[in-house]
Order: C-alpha cells, then structure tokens, then sequence
C-alpha cells in the first residue's frame, strides 16, 4: 500500500512533530532532516517561526 502525503500542514503556524504528515511537511520546508527540526523544536517549541530561528543558529 503506498503512503500518500498531505500537500500541506493543516496548521501552518505550529510544528506537530508527533504527526508523520506534519514531520514531513516542515522537514521539506526548511530543506532540513526530520532529526534536525525535532531538535530545533526541542529547543524553541512548536511555533513555526521560532523554530526556523533556532534552525538558522
């Protein structure tokens, strides 16, 4: 069975790394890994703006 992807976050503002769909989603959108944006929002928290702050560190 093949896995499709939600075109985008149902959320745009927040990073859910607890759903499959949403990990992905922002992993592709700030050309990082899924390891790399878990962490930066272990840092920063879920607000998408934040995290791509953290990420830019």
């Amino acid at each position: 069975m093949e896995r499709k992807l939600k075109p985008k976050a149902e959320d745009t503002r927040t990073v859910d790394i607890d759903d499959a769909y949403t990990l992905d989603f922002w992993a592709k959108e700030f050309g990082v890994s899924k390891e790399k944006l878990m962490a930066a929002v272990f840092a920063a928290g879920t607000n998408a703006r934040d995290v791509k702050r953290e990420l830019k560190k």
